[in-house]
Protein backbone atom coordinates (compact mmCIF):
# COMPACT_ATOMS: atom_id res chain seq x y z
CA UNK A 1 0.00 0.00 0.00
CA UNK A 2 1.41 3.32 -0.80
CA UNK A 3 1.43 5.70 1.85
CA UNK A 4 1.87 9.30 0.02
CA UNK A 5 2.47 12.75 1.88
CA UNK A 6 -1.33 14.04 1.67
CA UNK A 7 -2.07 10.52 3.90
CA UNK A 8 0.49 11.21 6.26
CA UNK A 9 -0.22 14.65 6.71
CA UNK A 10 -4.26 13.62 7.13
CA UNK A 11 -3.32 11.29 9.85
CA UNK A 12 -1.16 13.64 12.09
CA UNK A 13 -3.85 16.62 11.61
CA UNK A 14 -7.25 13.50 12.91
CA UNK A 15 -4.81 12.13 15.49
CA UNK A 16 -4.13 15.96 16.86
CA UNK A 17 -7.46 17.03 16.79
CA UNK A 18 -8.55 13.57 18.27
CA UNK A 19 -6.03 13.78 21.36
CA UNK A 20 -6.75 17.71 21.56
CA UNK A 21 -10.62 16.84 21.48
CA UNK A 22 -9.94 14.15 24.39
CA UNK A 23 -7.94 16.70 26.38
CA UNK A 24 -10.68 18.87 26.63
CA UNK A 25 -12.94 16.31 27.59
CA UNK A 26 -10.80 15.45 30.34
CA UNK A 27 -9.87 18.69 31.91
CA UNK A 28 -13.32 19.27 31.85
CA UNK A 29 -14.46 16.45 33.51
CA UNK A 30 -11.45 17.47 36.29
CA UNK A 31 -12.69 20.76 36.49
CA UNK A 32 -16.79 19.51 36.76
CA UNK A 33 -15.48 16.82 39.07
CA UNK A 34 -18.09 15.16 36.99
CA UNK A 35 -17.11 11.66 35.02
CA UNK A 36 -20.07 11.59 32.66
CA UNK A 37 -20.67 14.94 30.39
CA UNK A 38 -22.94 13.73 28.03
CA UNK A 39 -24.76 9.99 27.22
CA UNK A 40 -21.98 8.38 25.29
CA UNK A 41 -19.11 9.26 28.18
CA UNK A 42 -21.57 5.81 30.15
CA UNK A 43 -24.71 5.35 28.68
CA UNK A 44 -25.72 3.25 31.57
CA UNK A 45 -25.06 5.63 34.01
CA UNK A 46 -26.17 8.31 32.29
CA UNK A 47 -29.72 6.54 32.07
CA UNK A 48 -29.51 5.95 35.82
CA UNK A 49 -28.70 9.86 36.89
CA UNK A 50 -31.59 10.85 34.51
CA UNK A 51 -33.67 8.83 36.48
CA UNK A 52 -32.29 9.70 39.68
CA UNK A 53 -32.63 13.43 38.63
CA UNK A 54 -36.40 13.33 37.57
CA UNK A 55 -36.82 11.85 41.21
CA UNK A 56 -34.75 14.60 42.81
CA UNK A 57 -37.00 16.94 41.11
CA UNK A 58 -39.86 15.36 42.02
CA UNK A 59 -39.70 15.11 45.73
CA UNK A 60 -37.77 18.76 45.63
CA UNK A 61 -41.52 19.78 44.52
CA UNK A 62 -43.55 17.83 47.05
CA UNK A 63 -41.42 19.52 49.67
CA UNK A 64 -41.71 22.77 48.46
CA UNK A 65 -45.74 22.17 48.24
CA UNK A 66 -45.42 21.07 51.93
CA UNK A 67 -43.77 24.09 53.13
CA UNK A 68 -46.58 26.11 50.60
CA UNK A 69 -49.56 24.19 52.02
CA UNK A 70 -47.82 24.13 55.59
CA UNK A 71 -47.51 27.89 56.02
CA UNK A 72 -51.04 28.92 54.68
CA UNK A 73 -52.30 25.55 56.79
CA UNK A 74 -50.69 27.63 60.10
CA UNK A 75 -52.07 31.38 58.45
CA UNK A 76 -55.35 30.07 58.88
CA UNK A 77 -55.15 28.06 62.08
CA UNK A 78 -54.07 31.29 63.57
CA UNK A 79 -57.06 33.35 62.19
CA UNK A 80 -59.13 30.30 63.51
CA UNK A 81 -57.87 30.22 66.45
CA UNK A 82 -58.37 34.22 67.25
CA UNK A 83 -62.14 33.80 65.92
CA UNK A 84 -62.25 31.26 68.72
CA UNK A 85 -61.21 33.37 71.34
CA UNK A 86 -63.23 36.34 70.52
CA UNK A 87 -66.38 33.93 70.76
CA UNK A 88 -65.53 33.12 74.24
CA UNK A 89 -65.69 36.31 75.07
CA UNK A 90 -69.01 36.64 73.47
CA UNK A 91 -70.15 33.84 75.73
CA UNK A 92 -69.06 36.01 78.57
CA UNK A 93 -70.91 38.77 77.56
CA UNK A 94 -74.15 36.58 76.27
CA UNK A 95 -74.31 34.84 79.79
CA UNK A 96 -73.81 38.62 81.78
CA UNK A 97 -76.30 40.17 80.32
CA UNK A 98 -79.31 37.41 80.68
CA UNK A 99 -79.22 39.22 84.22
CA UNK A 100 -82.42 41.42 85.19
CA UNK A 101 -80.46 42.97 87.20
CA UNK A 102 -78.34 45.08 84.90
CA UNK A 103 -79.82 48.12 83.59
CA UNK A 104 -80.32 49.23 80.08
CA UNK A 105 -77.13 51.45 80.16
CA UNK A 106 -75.51 48.19 81.85
CA UNK A 107 -76.75 46.27 78.65
CA UNK A 108 -75.50 48.85 75.87
CA UNK A 109 -72.14 49.02 77.03
CA UNK A 110 -72.04 45.66 76.50
CA UNK A 111 -73.59 45.78 73.14
CA UNK A 112 -70.70 48.13 72.56
CA UNK A 113 -68.05 45.87 73.38
CA UNK A 114 -69.93 43.11 71.33
CA UNK A 115 -69.81 45.26 68.14
CA UNK A 116 -66.10 45.78 68.03
CA UNK A 117 -65.54 41.82 68.98
CA UNK A 118 -68.49 41.38 66.08
CA UNK A 119 -66.50 43.75 64.01
CA UNK A 120 -63.15 41.93 65.27
CA UNK A 121 -64.30 38.38 64.04
CA UNK A 122 -65.30 39.86 60.23
CA UNK A 123 -61.85 40.65 60.15
CA UNK A 124 -60.50 37.49 60.51
CA UNK A 125 -62.83 35.96 58.56
CA UNK A 126 -61.65 38.63 55.69
CA UNK A 127 -58.36 37.74 56.39
CA UNK A 128 -55.91 37.66 53.49
CA UNK A 129 -52.81 35.61 52.98
CA UNK A 130 -49.16 37.26 51.74
CA UNK A 131 -50.46 37.62 48.07
CA UNK A 132 -53.44 39.52 48.92
CA UNK A 133 -55.80 36.59 48.34
CA UNK A 134 -58.79 35.79 51.14
CA UNK A 135 -57.93 32.41 52.76
CA UNK A 136 -61.90 31.55 53.83
CA UNK A 137 -63.21 32.60 50.23
CA UNK A 138 -62.34 29.16 48.54
CA UNK A 139 -61.80 29.28 45.43
CA UNK A 140 -62.90 32.76 44.74
CA UNK A 141 -60.07 33.70 46.72
CA UNK A 142 -59.90 37.46 44.83
CA UNK A 143 -63.39 37.81 46.66
CA UNK A 144 -63.91 39.61 49.94
CA UNK A 145 -64.96 36.82 52.18
CA UNK A 146 -67.63 38.57 54.47
CA UNK A 147 -69.91 41.84 53.15
CA UNK A 148 -73.00 43.35 54.61
CA UNK A 149 -75.33 43.80 52.19
CA UNK A 150 -78.04 46.39 51.21
CA UNK A 151 -79.84 45.22 54.21
CA UNK A 152 -77.07 45.15 56.85
CA UNK A 153 -77.08 41.36 56.64
CA UNK A 154 -73.73 39.77 56.69
CA UNK A 155 -73.51 37.23 53.51
CA UNK A 156 -70.66 34.73 52.02
CA UNK A 157 -69.08 35.97 49.12
CA UNK A 158 -67.00 32.70 48.32
CA UNK A 159 -67.46 29.57 46.99
CA UNK A 160 -67.31 25.65 48.89
CA UNK A 161 -64.51 24.82 46.41
CA UNK A 162 -61.68 22.58 48.00
CA UNK A 163 -58.49 23.13 46.62
CA UNK A 164 -56.15 20.30 46.81
CA UNK A 165 -51.85 20.19 46.72
CA UNK A 166 -50.06 17.13 45.34
CA UNK A 167 -48.24 16.22 48.76
CA UNK A 168 -47.02 12.73 47.02
CA UNK A 169 -46.47 10.79 44.29
CA UNK A 170 -50.09 9.15 44.82
CA UNK A 171 -51.42 11.76 47.54
CA UNK A 172 -53.43 15.41 47.77
CA UNK A 173 -54.64 17.72 50.24
CA UNK A 174 -57.62 19.72 51.07
CA UNK A 175 -55.33 23.35 51.37
CA UNK A 176 -57.83 25.46 52.80
CA UNK A 177 -60.97 25.69 54.55
CA UNK A 178 -64.12 27.86 53.86
CA UNK A 179 -66.12 30.28 55.72
CA UNK A 180 -69.73 28.63 54.67
CA UNK A 181 -68.39 25.45 56.28
CA UNK A 182 -67.54 26.63 59.49
CA UNK A 183 -69.86 29.68 59.78
CA UNK A 184 -72.75 29.40 57.42
CA UNK A 185 -73.55 25.62 57.70
CA UNK A 186 -74.69 25.15 61.06
CA UNK A 187 -78.11 24.50 62.43
CA UNK A 188 -78.31 27.55 63.53
CA UNK A 189 -78.12 31.53 62.27
CA UNK A 190 -74.32 32.28 61.38
CA UNK A 191 -72.83 33.63 64.24
CA UNK A 192 -72.30 37.10 62.50
CA UNK A 193 -75.41 38.19 61.84
CA UNK A 194 -76.47 36.54 65.75
CA UNK A 195 -74.59 38.40 67.24
CA UNK A 196 -76.01 41.46 65.06
CA UNK A 197 -79.51 40.92 66.05
CA UNK A 198 -78.47 40.33 69.64
CA UNK A 199 -76.88 43.42 69.85
CA UNK A 200 -80.04 44.89 68.33
CA UNK A 201 -81.74 43.41 71.54
CA UNK A 202 -79.47 44.99 74.27
CA UNK A 203 -79.59 48.42 72.92
CA UNK A 204 -83.11 48.49 72.95
CA UNK A 205 -84.52 49.90 76.15
CA UNK A 206 -87.84 48.05 76.11
CA UNK A 207 -86.26 44.63 76.54
CA UNK A 208 -84.96 42.80 79.51
CA UNK A 209 -84.17 39.27 80.11
CA UNK A 210 -87.47 38.74 82.10
CA UNK A 211 -89.31 39.41 78.59
CA UNK A 212 -89.77 36.39 76.03
CA UNK A 213 -87.97 38.30 72.79
CA UNK A 214 -85.24 38.73 74.90
CA UNK A 215 -84.60 34.91 76.18
CA UNK A 216 -85.02 33.60 72.54
CA UNK A 217 -82.37 36.25 71.47
CA UNK A 218 -80.13 35.04 74.20
CA UNK A 219 -80.82 31.30 73.80
CA UNK A 220 -80.16 31.58 70.05
CA UNK A 221 -76.89 33.37 70.54
CA UNK A 222 -76.27 30.66 73.16
CA UNK A 223 -76.56 28.40 70.93
CA UNK A 224 -75.05 29.80 67.45
CA UNK A 225 -72.16 30.29 69.93
CA UNK A 226 -71.53 26.51 70.37
CA UNK A 227 -72.53 25.40 66.80
CA UNK A 228 -70.09 27.75 65.77
CA UNK A 229 -67.30 26.60 68.25
CA UNK A 230 -68.08 22.99 67.59
CA UNK A 231 -67.26 23.99 63.52
CA UNK A 232 -64.00 25.56 64.07
CA UNK A 233 -62.39 23.70 66.84
CA UNK A 234 -63.54 20.81 64.31
CA UNK A 235 -61.61 22.65 61.50
CA UNK A 236 -58.35 23.70 63.69
CA UNK A 237 -58.48 19.74 64.88
CA UNK A 238 -58.45 18.82 61.23
CA UNK A 239 -55.67 21.47 60.59
CA UNK A 240 -53.24 19.81 62.90
CA UNK A 241 -53.48 16.44 62.04
CA UNK A 242 -52.70 17.39 58.74
CA UNK A 243 -49.68 19.41 59.65
CA UNK A 244 -48.65 16.40 61.60
CA UNK A 245 -48.89 14.40 58.34
CA UNK A 246 -46.86 17.01 56.33
CA UNK A 247 -44.16 17.00 58.47
CA UNK A 248 -43.87 12.93 58.39
CA UNK A 249 -43.95 13.26 54.39
CA UNK A 250 -41.40 16.12 53.98
CA UNK A 251 -38.93 14.19 56.70
CA UNK A 252 -39.36 11.07 54.23
CA UNK A 253 -39.16 13.58 51.01
CA UNK A 254 -36.47 14.82 52.77
CA UNK A 255 -34.76 11.62 52.97
CA UNK A 256 -35.71 10.78 49.52
CA UNK A 257 -33.70 14.04 48.51
CA UNK A 258 -30.34 12.95 49.99
CA UNK A 259 -30.68 9.44 48.58
CA UNK A 260 -30.92 10.89 45.00
CA UNK A 261 -28.03 13.24 45.49
CA UNK A 262 -26.47 10.58 46.47
CA UNK A 263 -26.85 8.06 44.07
CA UNK A 264 -26.50 10.74 40.99
CA UNK A 265 -22.94 11.24 42.84
CA UNK A 266 -21.71 8.35 43.31
CA UNK A 267 -22.74 7.43 39.37
CA UNK A 268 -21.17 10.35 38.11
CA UNK A 269 -18.48 11.27 40.45
CA UNK A 270 -15.18 11.64 38.65
CA UNK A 271 -11.78 9.30 39.95
CA UNK A 272 -9.20 12.23 40.26
CA UNK A 273 -6.20 10.00 40.05
CA UNK A 274 -7.60 8.17 36.52
CA UNK A 275 -8.83 11.10 35.03
CA UNK A 276 -5.28 13.10 35.83
CA UNK A 277 -3.27 10.12 34.31
CA UNK A 278 -4.99 9.88 31.60
CA UNK A 279 -4.96 13.11 30.95
CA UNK A 280 -0.74 13.19 31.27
CA UNK A 281 -0.67 10.41 28.75
CA UNK A 282 -2.98 11.95 26.28
CA UNK A 283 -0.61 15.11 27.02
CA UNK A 284 2.05 13.44 26.23
CA UNK A 285 0.68 12.02 23.24
CA UNK A 286 -0.56 15.27 21.93
CA UNK A 287 3.39 16.81 22.14
CA UNK A 288 4.58 13.54 20.33
CA UNK A 289 2.39 14.10 17.85
CA UNK A 290 2.59 17.64 17.11
CA UNK A 291 6.20 17.55 17.34
CA UNK A 292 5.66 14.38 14.61
CA UNK A 293 3.79 16.54 12.73
CA UNK A 294 6.18 19.08 12.61
CA UNK A 295 9.04 16.97 11.15
CA UNK A 296 6.37 15.29 8.72
CA UNK A 297 4.90 18.96 7.02
CA UNK A 298 8.67 19.20 6.43
CA UNK A 299 9.35 15.84 4.17
CA UNK A 300 9.35 17.33 0.98
CA UNK A 301 11.98 16.50 -2.13
CA UNK A 302 12.95 20.27 -1.77
CA UNK A 303 14.33 19.78 1.57
CA UNK A 304 16.85 17.14 0.18
CA UNK A 305 18.54 19.45 -2.80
Amino acid sequence: MRVTMQNLYTNNIHSLQNTTMDLARLNQMLSKGMSILRPSDDPIGAVRVMANERDLASMEQYVNNIDSLSTSLGRSETYLSGMVELQQRMREISVATNNSTLSPEDRSAYAQELDELLEAMVDNVNAKDDGGNYLFSGNRTEQQTIIQDAAGRYVYQGDNSQREVQTSGSSWMTANVTAEQFLFSNASQDILNQTADYIAVLNDPALAPDDAAFATAADAMQTSLNDTLDSINSAITDMGGKQNSLSLMKTSHEEMVLFNKKVIGETQELDYASATAEFNVKLTALKVTQQTFVQVSQLTLFNHL
